[in-house]
C-alpha cells in the first residue's frame, strides 16, 4: 500500500459526532474538554457496539437463540429490540442514551428509538411496541404483520402477548449475571487453575515426561525467551486475558535466571502485565546478559504522564545499554506499548464522568520522545478490529486520535509501509471476508530515519475477553476450521519457547498455564529437557487434532467449546486448562 501523510487536521471527528455535543448539557459534571473530545469518542464507540449487536441479532443470532420455538421467525425482530433495551441499561447511563440513539431516529424505526429511550421497563417497551403496530394502518411493513400473527396466536390478547415475550426473554438467561459477578466468577476459576500449578497432578505429569529417554543435544538455543518478574496491572481492560493474576513471590536477586536466559537466547521479553514499578530488573538484565542483543519489554504506557517522565525512563534504558562492557555484542531495546481501542477506551469513572482508561496523550508523549533514542525501537501493539480492513485504521479509532493529538502539537505522521495478514479474515462489523492490515511502520516528519512500528494481533476470548461482544474484535473462525480439517498443523500452533517467572516457574511462552517445573528447585537442565520431550507441548505446537479426541474421552462439553472458540489458540488453550486433563492427554500421547 502507498505511503500516506496524516495530520491532525485531517483527523477531526466527523460532523455527525460534533452535532451531538448539545446533549452534553445534561451530562454529569462535564468539563469543556470532555464536551469537545471525549464525548464524541465515547459516543461513536457505543453507537458502533449498539449497531453491531442489533445487526448480529437481526441477522440470525436471535433466531438461533429461539431455535425450537415455532414462532421464532415472527419473534426474532421484537426479541432483538428487547435485547437492545436491556443492553442499553447494562452499558449506557441514562444521561447518555438520547445522544447515542439520536442518529438512529430517522426513518421507519424512529418509534423504536423513542421506546428504547423512554420505556422504564422491558414490559413497558413491549407494551409500547404492540400498541404502535396496533395503531398503524396496513398493509405492511413486515414487523407489523409479524406482530399481528403473534397477537392472533394469543387470541388477540395484547397483555398475554406481552407476558409471553417477557417469559421468553427470561428463559434466554441474557444479562442475568451482573458484570462484576461475572468477572468474579472468572477470577475464581483462574485462581483455582493457577492453584493447581506444580501440585500433585502436575507433578505426576512431569514424572511421565522425565521417564522419556532422549539424548540431550550438545546445545540448546531458543529464538527468544521470556521473563516475568511480577504479575500485575492496575488497569481492568475489557479484553485482558487475566482477571486474577498469580502473586509472583520471586527473588529480587534472580541472577540464576539471568544467566540461564543469557546462555540460551539472543532475545528476551520482559512481561507480566505492566512492569513500570519493576524496571530495575530490566535494566539489570541489559547490563548483565552478554549474549542477548534484543531486550524487549511490554508496558501499558501509563507511566508517560508528561515528556519528562518519558525522558527519565528512556534515559535509564539508554544508560543501561551504555553500561554494557566493551567487547560485548551491541544490544538494543524493543519498547512495546499496548495501544488499542481497549487500553485507550473512553469509559465512565465512579462519578459518571468520562475519562480515557490510559490517555492517548500519554502515548503521544512516548511517540514524541522515542525517536530521539537510537538504541530504542518503539513498537505499538494493537488489537485487530473492523478498522484493520482498510487505511481507516490510521484515520479513525485510536490511531486517528493519536494522529490528532500529535497534530495539535505540530507534528505530522507519515505511514511508510503496511503489510497484510497471511490469511483473509472476517470483518466483525460487516461480516465480509477480506485482507487485513496487520503490520505497519510510520515516522514523525521531524524524524524521518526513526520509524515506529505498529503490529496487531487477535484477541482470544478468555479472561475478561470472555465478555466481549462479537463485533468488537477480529476472530479466527476460518483458521480454526482449517486447523480442524487436518490431523496436524506444524508451525502454526502454540509458541513453546519458555517463559521464566521470578518465582522459578517455567511455562510455555503462549500457554502460561502449562508449567514444566521450577528452575530454582529442580535445576535448569531438567526443565529444559522437559521442554524438548513433553508430548503435550509438541502437540500444542502442531495443533494436533488428537487432543480434541482425548478431551472428549473425559468431558462432554467439547461441542460447546468448538462453538465458542474464537480461534484455534483459544480452543486448544481452553481444553488444556485443567491439570487432570493435561495428565490424561499426556498419557494418551505417550500410549
Amino acid at each position: 500500500m502507498a505511503a500516506r501523510c496524516l495530520t491532525g487536521e485531517l483527523l477531526h471527528f466527523p460532523e455527525s459526532l460534533r452535532e451531538n455535543l448539545y446533549f452534553m448539557s445534561a451530562l454529569p459534571q462535564a468539563t469543556a474538554q470532555e464536551r469537545s473530545e471525549l464525548f464524541p469518542v465515547y459516543l461513536e464507540n457505543m453507537r458502533q457496539r449498539f449497531k453491531s449487536e442489533i445487526n448480529r441479532f437481526t441477522g440470525g443470532d436471535m433466531a438461533r437463540l429461539l431455535k425450537g420455538n415455532g414462532q421464532a421467525a415472527d419473534l426474532s425482530f421484537l426479541m432483538t429490540y428487547v435485547y437492545a433495551w436491556h443492553w442499553l441499561r447494562r452499558h449506557v447511563p441514562e444521561a447518555y442514551r438520547p445522544a447515542l440513539l439520536a442518529s438512529f431516529k430517522g426513518g421507519s424505526r424512529a418509534f423504536l428509538m423513542e421506546l428504547l429511550e423512554g420505556s422504564d421497563s422491558a414490559g413497558d417497551f413491549v407494551t409500547g411496541y404492540v400498541g404502535h403496530w396496533l395503531a398503524t394502518p396496513g398493509p405492511g411493513p413486515a414487523q407489523r404483520e409479524q406482530l399481528l400473527r403473534l397477537l392472533a396466536h394469543q387470541g388477540d390478547d395484547a397483555q398475554a402477548l406481552v407476558q409471553q415475550v417477557l417469559t421468553l426473554w427470561e428463559g434466554l438467561g441474557l444479562f442475568r449475571e451482573p458484570e462484576k459477578k461475572a468477572y468474579a466468577r472468572i477470577a475464581a476459576r483462574e485462581r483455582s487453575r493457577y492453584g493447581e500449578m506444580l501440585e500433585q497432578v502436575d507433578r505426576e505429569r512431569l514424572e511421565l515426561i522425565d521417564k522419556i529417554a532422549q539424548k540431550p543435544p550438545k546445545s540448546v538455543k531458543f529464538t527468544k525467551l521470556g521473563m516475568i518478574p511480577h504479575m500485575g496491572c492496575p488497569q481492568t481492560c475489557r479484553h485482558c486475558m487475566f482477571v486474577w493474576r498469580p502473586l509472583v513471590k520471586g527473588r529480587e536477586q534472580a541472577d540464576q535466571l539471568y544467566d540461564l536466559v543469557d546462555a540460551h537466547t539472543s532475545s528476551v521479553l520482559f512481561t507480566g502485565g505492566d512492569l513500570t514499578r519493576h524496571m530495575g530488573h530490566f535494566y539489570k538484565a541489559i547490563r548483565r546478559m552478554r549474549h542477548v542483543r534484543t531486550f524487549a519489554i511490554l508496558l501499558n504506557g501509563d507511566f508517560a504522564h508528561d515528556r519528562t517522565a518519558v525522558q527519565a525512563m528512556l534515559g535509564e534504558m539508554k544508560q543501561a545499554l551504555a553500561r554494557r562492557p566493551g567487547g560485548w555484542p551491541k544490544a538494543r531495546v524493543l519498547l512495546q506499548i499496548s495501544f488499542d481501542e481497549f487500553h485507550q477506551e473512553v469509559i465512565l469513572d465512579r462519578k459518571g464522568r468520562l475519562k480515557e482508561r490510559i490517555p492517548v496523550a500519554k502515548i503521544a508523549n512516548i511517540v514524541e520522545e522515542a525517536p530521539k533514542y537510537p538504541g530504542i525501537q518503539l513498537a505499538l501493539l494493537h488489537k485487530q478490529n473492523c478498522l484493520n480492513f482498510s487505511m481507516d485504521l490510521f484515520r479513525q479509532g485510536v490511531f486517528g486520535r493519536l494522529a490528532a493529538e500529535l497534530g495539535r502539537r505540530g507534528h505530522r505522521l507519515q505511514v511508510l509501509s503496511t503489510a497484510p495478514s497471511g490469511r483473509l479474515k472476517t470483518n466483525p462489523y460487516t461480516g465480509q471476508r477480506g485482507q487485513l492490515l496487520k503490520d505497519a511502520s510510520f515516522v514523525l516528519e521531524d524524524y524521518p530515519d526513526s520509524p515506529i512500528l505498529l503490529t496487531s494481533s487477535t484477541i482470544d476470548a478468555y479472561g475478561r475477553a470472555e465478555l466481549l461482544e462479537p463485533g468488537e474484535a477480529v476472530k479466527e473462525k476460518e483458521f480454526l476450521a482449517e486447523v480442524l480439517s487436518r490431523p496436524r498443523s506444524p508451525g502454526q500452533g502454540f509458541d513453546t519457547d519458555l517463559m521464566f517467572w521470578f518465582n522459578g516457574w517455567a511455562t510455555l511462552f503462549s500457554a502460561v498455564h502449562i508449567c514444566l517445573g521450577n528452575v530454582y528447585e529442580e535445576g535448569a537442565d531438567i526443565v529444559l529437557a522437559r521442554q524438548r520431550k513433553d508430548p503435550l507441548s509438541q502437540a500444542l505446537a502442531n495443533f494436533d487434532r488428537r487432543l480434541l479426541d482425548f478431551y472428549a474421552e473425559k468431558r462432554d462439553d467439547l461441542p460447546h467449546h468448538l462453538e465458542q472458540a474464537t480461534g484455534p489458540h483459544h480452543l486448544f488453550h481452553v481444553i488444556t486448562q485443567d491439570a487432570d486433563m493435561r495428565l490424561h492427554m499426556t498419557r494418551r500421547l505417550l500410549a
